[in-house]
């Protein structure tokens, strides 16, 4: 659940979300589309308590932004377009490192269940900066000139 009154946020003057009220339902999907610039990242980072709001209020789960972030941020993900891992680091100890700060329990077990679920247990031992971030790679030119 999600729901927000009057949720505005500025940087340094600019405004970058201007009193946003929504409200979606527990088990409902909803997607935010527009241009770059319009808001989208900074809402979700507000709604999933990385950074405050300048106005209004919002609650996530039942939990309220700004006075129960820790909880907010315990019940939700977030993987942005730019994702926040060590590249250098491998595969299980990166899941092991936020795992850690964000108090799970029994880490091994939880690191080894989400590796296996996405087919990258037998590669726990890799760098993450080689695995693919999903983006479409880079289509070969065209046989343009050749004989």
């Amino acid at each position: 659940m999600i729901r927000t009154e009057g949720l505005t946020k500025r940087f340094n003057g600019t405004l970058a979300v201007d009193d946003l009220t929504l409200h979606v339902r527990q088990g409902k999907v909803f997607g935010f589309l527009g241009p770059n610039g319009a808001g989208k990242t900074t809402t979700v980072r507000t709604l999933t308590s990385l950074i405050a709001p300048t106005s209004g209020t919002a609650w996530v789960n039942g939990h309220q932004i700004g006075v129960e972030d820790d909880a907010v941020r315990a019940s939700v993900g977030i993987l942005t377009e730019t994702p926040g891992l060590y590249t250098r680091l491998d595969a299980e100890q990166n899941l092991g490192l936020f795992a850690k700060l964000y108090g799970v329990n029994d880490v091994h077990g939880q690191v080894k269940t989400y590796l296996t679920m996405l087919g990258l247990w037998e590669r726990r031992d890799e760098p993450v900066g080689g695995f693919s971030n999903g983006s479409p790679g880079v289509e070969p030119p065209p046989d343009i000139g050749r004989d």
